[in-house]
């Protein structure tokens, strides 16, 4: 499952009960991150919390409107879905900001639904052009905060039960950290044309392998510092087919 993080933004209470409502229950893809009734408050928190996409009201009186908000916003890279009662914004909206979804209170799940679609899409398409060295994987640390991880430096990522064990590079020494995520999670916040599910188990980076074998039906996956990853025998073939792919555009 595809996850992107949201924020909501509205000036009624109920607006934003009823959107939180419908999006936990009917779409668990979107990640909350947090809620503002006001222009200054939904500046200050799309600043500190950085989501993917914004669900934003039009009028937020006595304050502003959503257009405020994103006027002081123009630096940050989010996508705007805007949940209003105001059809007529739809053609300022569609002319100054383009938007993702414009829903129109009161709105269905099914065209909840495809604003939700097309925000994943539209995600999924940004992080897959953002150069590989400039990406980042955060991962919770108990003991340590967040750890923040160069995607580029990540070798192998390896399930153990409900936590992922993540190998990467950290100043020329290969170190792991245990993220507390499955790997199912781990994959899909990381880009599909680097990383590969080539086991139940693993997940690699194909920027460190340095040459794939064949041993009977399965294959293994030699990285750069020697380790060897399997690849199960119902994934030999994409896979060879995804590095060739990879190799070919790098």
């Amino acid at each position: 499952m595809k996850k992107i993080t949201a924020l909501l933004i509205d000036d009624e209470i109920s607006a934003i009960n009823t959107l939180k409502g419908m999006l936990e229950h009917y779409f668990p893809e979107v990640d909350i991150l947090g809620y503002a009734h006001s222009v200054n408050e939904a500046t200050a928190k799309a600043q500190e919390l950085q989501p993917d996409v914004v669900f934003l009201d039009v009028e937020m009186p006595p304050l502003g409107s959503g257009f405020d908000f994103l006027a002081q916003c123009h630096q940050l890279d989010f996508g705007v879905i805007f949940v209003t009662a105001y059809p007529q914004y739809a053609i300022k909206a569609i002319n100054d900001v383009q938007p993702w979804a414009y829903l129109v209170k009161p709105y269905s799940v099914s065209e909840l639904e495809k604003g939700v679609r097309a925000a994943i899409e539209k995600v999924e398409a940004k992080k897959q052009q953002v150069p590989m060295d400039m990406q980042r994987l955060i991962i919770a640390d108990a003991r340590k905060g967040n750890i923040v991880i160069k995607v580029i430096d990540i070798l192998y990522c390896q399930a153990d039960g409900s936590t992922t064990d993540i190998y990467f590079f950290k100043n020329d020494e290969i170190v792991r950290t245990v993220a507390s995520r499955t790997l199912k999670d781990i994959e899909e916040n990381l880009p599909n044309s680097f990383f590969f599910r080539s086991h139940y188990s693993y997940l690699v980076n194909f920027i460190h392998i340095t040459r794939i074998e064949r041993r009977g039906r399965n294959g293994v996956a030699v990285l750069s510092e020697g380790t060897e990853i399997p690849i199960a025998v119902a994934r030999v073939e994409e896979f060879e087919k995804c590095f060739d792919d990879f190799v070919h555009l790098s």
